[in-house]
């Protein structure tokens, strides 16, 4: 449905400024919802279809996605109000985004990083934005994750997009307001603390149901959960020797959208949904990707993809004219070593994003909270041969590196 104040007299003229076209008309407006039920926990999507009539009297029928904040009375509300993620997207749509595709095209580095915005509205807590699909720009599939291909694509964009935002902040550092020093872990913040410890509590009762598991981790992991919030606020620090860019924070699957070739070989990526970009390492970003949405075969491959997201970011910053700190190869994968606790901590959002079962939720919350919802639920999604295997991947790596222990 179209929210009430989206009418034709309210898009007319957002229309004729983004289209430069003092005579266009809207003849038209219709919606769907974006997305199914349990598929956006953030925010409400609606794509909209619009008629409308150019200057010339050409008529377009073009279709754009509405993007509004969830209602104040869901469950998660309070948490993404906490840490200020509507007016953190709408920053990134009407400033920030904005501003390095700027800077990329006057490098002459081409491609686009996300969805223009054709209106950014705080009174609504709402972004009007181009639709991707108009553009041949769908998702890969979550469930079965990323290849190399796919992998290698959205490591370019990254590297196009932390460098851009690096020169953002030599340029304009006025941009990047408090909003972007805020992350899941800051302290002072309470909100995501029940997240991520009640994630972490599923992710126990998981481990205590595989006895192989919990014989080899079982104690460690206990140890650690109460020091969760602690460790991963200290991996968000960074020090004056450390790289620093504007992290998208949420990059997984389904917030990066691919075009294909006529024989359905990616060509091109774009990202989607920065309500949690922030500005600290970029090897944070890097984990949350490799750990979430790469297949196994691919995170095998893991020295050899750090070397390419690192020359592709050097080659970026080169073209841009960057004249500041840059590390050598072996400081930066110090950096990445550093910080891989965050694969653990992003392992926990895993066994939703590659589910498939029947068992859906709309309530955010069930994904942590000891609700009979929340555990059936935490159940359901922890139950998966995929699951077992991916976990003990990553928590032989962990050991074996030392991250498990305090």
């Amino acid at each position: 449905m179209l929210p009430t104040w989206l009418t034709v007299e309210y898009l007319e003229p957002k229309l004729r400024a983004y289209c430069k076209d003092d005579q266009l008309k809207v003849l038209k407006i219709w919606a769907k919802p974006a997305t199914g039920k349990g598929q956006n926990y953030v925010g409400i999507m609606t794509r909209i279809y619009v008629d409308y009539q150019q200057g010339d009297g050409i008529v377009q029928k073009k279709t754009y996605i509405v993007k509004q904040a969830c209602s104040p009375d869901v469950p998660q509300a309070a948490v993404f109000f906490e840490y200020d993620v509507y007016n953190r997207e709408m920053d990134m749509y009407e400033f920030l985004l904005p501003k390095m595709k700027e800077l990329l095209q006057e490098a002459g580095i081409s491609g686009k990083l996300t969805a223009d915005a054709i209106a950014v509205d705080r009174e609504y807590s709402t972004m009007i934005l181009e639709d991707l699909a108009e553009y041949k720009y769908i998702n890969a599939d979550r469930v079965k994750q990323l290849e190399l291909a796919h992998t290698k694509l959205t490591l370019d964009l990254l590297a196009k997009f932390h460098a851009a935002s690096i020169i953002l902040k030599q340029r304009h550092p006025e941009l990047l307001t408090q909003c972007f020093f805020t992350h899941f872990f800051s302290r002072g913040k309470r909100g995501y603390t029940e997240v991520f410890t009640g994630l972490f509590r599923a992710f126990l009762s998981f481990i205590n149901g595989q006895p192989e598991l919990k014989k080899s981790y079982g104690q460690k992991l206990e140890k650690l959960h109460s020091q969760i919030m602690e460790i991963g606020a200290k991996i968000f620090e960074v020090g004056e020797q450390d790289l620093q860019t504007l992290n998208h924070g949420d990059c997984w699957t389904t917030n990066i959208m691919f075009q294909y070739d006529d024989a359905g070989k990616p060509e091109t990526a774009v990202a989607i949904d920065f309500q949690f970009s922030n500005y600290t390492s970029p090897a944070i970003d890097l984990h949350y990707f490799f750990t979430t949405s790469l297949r196994e075969e691919v995170q095998d491959l893991e020295s050899q993809l750090i070397v390419d997201y690192y020359n592709a970011l050097k080659a970026s910053l080169e073209k841009l004219s960057y004249k500041g700190i840059f590390p050598s190869f072996k400081e930066f994968q110090q950096q990445f070593d550093s910080r891989r606790f965050m694969s653990l901590l992003s392992h926990l959002f895993k066994p939703v994003i590659i589910y498939n079962g029947s068992e859906v939720t709309s309530d955010f919350s069930s994904l942590y909270k000891d609700t009979e919802e929340g555990l059936r639920f935490q159940k359901a999604i922890h139950d998966s041969e995929l699951v077992i295997r991916s976990t003990t991947r990553l928590l032989a790596i962990l050991e074996d590196k030392g991250v498990l222990d305090l």
